[in-house]
């Protein structure tokens, strides 16, 4: 209540109105003049959040004009229809694309927490080109990287409200089925700030987020990328091979692949079973073979009682190649449960 006094106290102070003619009807917050009140900092230096005298907030990027323009901003930047790249064929692009997706921790966020209720790939006789996570009704969501707001507004192909966000990677992402945006083309956003809120809008059946990550409008799969079961990201850098642009190309299909099939292990060419000298000799030869990897990558995942000092000596490394790995200081705090990454 003392808060609500005061921003009507600057409202009055601003506009010159008296207490008297205030209390002659009811106002509603909304209803009030939008003043600037406070500039406040955020976690990411690259935002500010500015308060207003009607209890509304925005955010403000201070360096708009640089981050927002050229490079990637340039290109195919088309902000009427969900689809930029139609002169582009999956032949132009490269094999293979390593992709820096955060310089820190700081410039990732999950659009959202929730169980996948439906994956990446074949569904029924189409293809399903992202991720959809179940969610209540305005529950908010999250740009997932730093980027500039190519496209928001009522898709009617499917997506209901949708968000399209391009990133300074030249990936885009998708964020489907809104019950309400919270932001407008040509915006540039950072990670973590709400864009829009869950809905069940377009071609939906129950309120969920479709989720996608695009390139030059080519769709993979995002798990590849994020552990949707923590809401981690997986990767600092990322290969990005054109193989995975390939909607039969799911990733919980290529970890099966790189498993490999364990029953030709027991059984001769023709299905007969071995002798247990030919089986522990099969075993010993699948042992000594390199496996295949995605990346070579190690992470940790934070403790209580862990600091920066500890998890360099548990993985031979020092504090400052762990820093360098993550964009942090030395002096930056580290809280349990947070993914580092250690080589």
């Amino acid at each position: 209540m003392r808060r609500k006094l005061v921003m009507l106290v600057a409202v009055c102070a601003v506009f010159g109105w008296s207490a008297p003619a205030l209390a002659q009807r009811t106002y509603k917050l909304e209803e009030l003049p939008e003043v600037p009140l406070d500039t406040l900092d955020t976690a990411n230096p690259k935002a500010k959040i500015i308060t207003y005298t009607n209890n509304t907030w925005r955010y403000w990027i201070p360096d708009y004009d640089r981050l927002a323009s050229g490079g990637v901003y340039d290109d195919h930047w088309v902000t009427n229809q969900v689809f930029a790249y139609r002169d582009v064929n999956i032949a132009d692009v490269p094999e293979t694309m390593e992709i820096k997706l955060v310089e820190s921790l700081a410039d990732y966020h999950a659009p959202v927490l929730g169980r996948i209720s439906s994956r990446y790939g074949p569904r029924g006789k189409g293809m399903h080109k992202g991720i959809d996570i179940g969610l209540p009704t305005g529950e908010p969501i999250y740009a997932t990287f730093e980027g500039k707001v190519r496209y928001a507004r009522y898709n009617s192909g499917g997506y209901g409200y949708l968000v399209i966000l391009r990133h300074p990677n030249g990936l885009e992402t998708y964020y489907g089925h809104l019950c309400k945006l919270n932001v407008d083309v040509n915006d540039y956003v950072v990670a973590g700030q709400i864009i829009g809120y869950g809905g069940n809008t377009g071609r939906s059946r129950g309120a969920h987020l479709h989720f996608e990550v695009r390139y030059a409008d080519l769709t993979f799969d995002p798990e590849r990328i994020i552990d949707f079961s923590t809401g981690e990201l997986k990767w600092q850098n990322f290969v990005l091979e054109r193989g995975y642009f390939n909607v039969s190309s799911k990733l919980t299909e290529a970890l099966e692949e790189e498993e490999g099939d364990m029953g030709d292990m027991f059984v001769d060419k023709n299905g007969n079973p071995l002798s247990s000298e030919a089986i522990v000799d099969n075993l010993e030869k699948a042992a000594s073979k390199p496996r295949p990897t995605v990346n070579d990558a190690i992470y940790y995942k934070v403790k209580s009682g862990d600091n920066l000092y500890k998890i360099a000596a548990k993985y031979g490394t020092t504090v400052g190649a762990i820093c360098r790995l993550n964009g942090i200081k030395s002096s930056t705090p580290i809280r349990i449960g947070q993914r580092l990454r250690v080589k």
